[in-house]
């Protein structure tokens, strides 16, 4: 029998619904749905639509139900460092701000004021790049930082918003800038450093981690049942390494 899977690939263009199906040990894929994913300039702010983008995740979830076909798992990945804020009642706070706008400098100017570059690369490992999480939030005005309850970045948030669990899958959490990969865990040294509430930051979840079924409310909108939402490889460059079919010892 083939076991049929739903993903959600959200890039910095594009978006698209694939419908996987695995049989005889062989994975066929096919597009379902193909969206068009545009930042937007709103007073002064580059920004994502992320409404638009959850509707248009939903109607690649309705082609999906149309073909009645009994689904095994659904899992979205995105591109890294952009994130998400909610509320305590569960609602996105918008705007969810693009990883070129120009605010990252004013947050590079920000951290570079209480923490030095030595400390947050021993923490982290990872590159300077402006546009990285840790100095979007540094730019973060403090009223929006006292509404957040909870920070997902792009994929884990729309697991979220498709079965209300809210945590952060490694391979996303690792490109922010904020986790420390010898700990596994977030740098409460970064954290505390700059000043950000430890609250915001969720659980870290292994690659492949169950979260869930489909709500309800998604089930009702998208005729879906409650399919098993999965946080799989939610950074969509680590998933596109993970699918390498590279065995054995490292080439030289």
């Amino acid at each position: 029998m083939p076991t049929h899977y739903l993903a959600v690939d959200l890039g910095a263009e594009s978006g698209r619904v694939m419908l996987g199906t695995l049989a005889d040990g062989r994975l066929a894929l096919e597009e379902l749905h193909r969206f068009a994913n545009t930042p937007v300039n709103a007073n002064g702010a580059l920004i994502w639509e992320i409404p638009g983008l959850l509707q248009e995740v939903n109607s690649g979830l309705r082609k999906a139900a149309a073909r009645k076909l009994t689904l095994s798992s659904l899992s979205v990945d995105s591109w890294g460092v952009d994130y998400m804020l909610f509320d305590e009642a569960g609602a996105l706070i918008p705007p969810t701000f693009h990883y070129r706008d120009a605010r990252s400098a004013r947050g590079v100017e920000n951290a570079k004021a209480r923490v030095d570059w030595k400390t947050i690369f021993e923490e982290t490992g990872i590159q300077f790049m402006a546009l990285n999480t840790i100095f979007q939030l540094a730019a973060e005005s403090p009223e929006r930082l006292a509404r957040a309850a909870q920070l997902l970045t792009i994929a884990d948030g729309f697991h979220r918003m498709l079965c209300g669990v809210g945590c952060i899958d490694e391979s996303n959490a690792s490109t922010t800038q904020l986790y420390n990969p010898r700990t596994r865990q977030w740098s409460k040294k970064l954290i505390g450093a700059l000043g950000l509430p430890e609250r915001m930051f969720p659980r870290i979840v292994p690659c492949g981690s169950r979260l869930g079924p489909l709500s309800p409310e998604i089930a009702r909108e998208t005729g879906l049942p409650p399919v098993e939402v999965i946080a799989s490889c939610s950074h969509d460059t680590g998933a596109a390494v993970a699918t390498v079919p590279a065995t054995g010892a490292t080439a030289r």
